[in-house]
């Protein structure tokens, strides 16, 4: 009887030993599981982004290349650089001179709030510094920007060069070279037409566009909406698509 209590009392003790040696390895696999996360996170928070290596101006370039810009919106991405692109919004070639600091930032956080119905997306997912620096490389767009070279008139097939003509005293004498600029005349507040007819616009946008500039980049009514270039709607449709003649034609 004392031998197989003395063989119970091992196996007992064997059991406890056991249980002791399993209760510790799980600990410490838990352990490993809870606070190994912690300390990478930790480690990742002392790396540095990328783009902390770049200065404002190419850090703004490259956000605004990866936040798609050029999907909706011309733009040169160097000074004198090629026009790239689509037409969706209003060109940005000199859109520094445009807009400041602060309506540019609201824009991209908001962009409804300043244009209502406006088709463009909000950008309010991005991080202050780089919406900082998104404005600040905006802001550069000026007419440094812009090739200081005289157009070739190339009419296309469905204009004739009186409509042409016409067009062209039409643009000036209707003030529209106070805010464009055609090769080395004009102003540098809108974008700058050199190119106009290489932009990709449509006639029918081109017309509508002189008719209520707004309504071309927002869905509903434009209405008490502030922006900058005024509507030709009191000009007849032989006025309207001689300017439009004009303006297709510079290449």
């Amino acid at each position: 009887m004392r031998r197989e209590r003395w063989n119970d009392l091992i196996l007992i003790l064997f059991l406890v030993i056991g249980l002791g040696v399993f209760a510790f390895t799980g600990i410490a696999l838990l352990e490993s599981f809870w606070y190994t996360p912690v300390a990478s996170a930790e480690k990742k928070e002392h790396v540095a982004s990328p783009l902390t290596k770049l200065d404002l101006l190419e850090r703004g370039k490259l956000v605004f290349q990866s936040a798609g810009c050029t999907s909706c919106h011309l733009a040169r991405l160097e000074p004198g650089g090629p026009v790239v692109g689509f037409p969706v919004g209003p060109s940005l070639s000199n859109a520094g001179m445009r807009r400041d600091e602060k309506w540019l930032r609201e824009h991209y956080i908001d962009p409804h709030k300043l244009v209502p119905g406006s088709k463009m997306n909000s950008f309010a997912y991005l991080p202050s510094d780089e919406l900082d620096a998104l404005v600040a490389y905006v802001k550069t767009f000026t007419p440094r920007y812009e090739p200081a070279e005289e157009p070739t008139i190339v009419i296309p097939q469905r204009f004739t060069a009186e409509q042409v003509e016409r067009g062209k005293a039409l643009f000036t004498s209707q003030g529209c070279l106070g805010c464009h600029t055609i090769g080395k005349s004009g102003g540098p507040i809108g974008p700058n037409l050199t190119k106009a007819g290489t932009h990709g616009r449509t006639d029918e946008w081109q017309i509508q566009h002189l008719k209520d500039p707004l309504s071309v980049y927002v869905l509903g009514p434009t209405d008490g909406i502030p922006w900058p270039m005024p509507r030709y709607n009191n000009l007849s449709d032989e006025d309207l698509q001689a300017l439009v003649a004009y303006v297709q034609s510079l290449r």
